[in-house]
């Protein structure tokens, strides 16, 4: 499948999940060897991930992206574009702004994220 359309919803069903601290449809999104390297190079598992939104240290405020697009390769959906995160971080509020790809994986009839990688915008929040 290559429809660049299916992977948008995707993604943005994935940031609906993770503002409404849905560990259930992440749990199912997120492939199990999963790779999320944040903003400041800090790195996390499917595990990590989940474990810091469900127990409420991590509360994803929003997550707007902008400047969006899709590439297939090999098999694989390449999504990018630019991200604005408001997020409380154990009570700490933090925005942020990077270019970002996150890579979707074929498995089985579904998608999964396999990874995803951040990098600063310089001057943004």
């Amino acid at each position: 499948m290559t429809d660049p359309t299916t992977l948008l919803e995707l993604d943005r069903t994935r940031r609906e999940a993770m503002i409404r601290a849905d560990v259930p449809t992440l749990t199912v999104l997120f492939a199990d060897d999963m790779v999320w390297i944040h903003g400041n190079g800090g790195q996390d598992t499917k595990q990590g991930l989940l474990g810091s939104i469900g127990s409420g240290r991590t509360k994803y405020l929003a997550i707007d992206c902008t400047d969006e697009t899709v590439r297939f390769h090999g098999g694989l959906a390449f999504l990018g574009g630019i991200a604005a995160v408001k997020a409380d971080l154990s009570g700490f509020i933090l925005e942020t702004l990077s270019r970002y790809t996150i890579v979707w994986a074929p498995d089985g009839g579904n998608w999964k994220v396999v990874s995803w990688q951040a990098t600063g915008v310089p001057g943004g929040a």
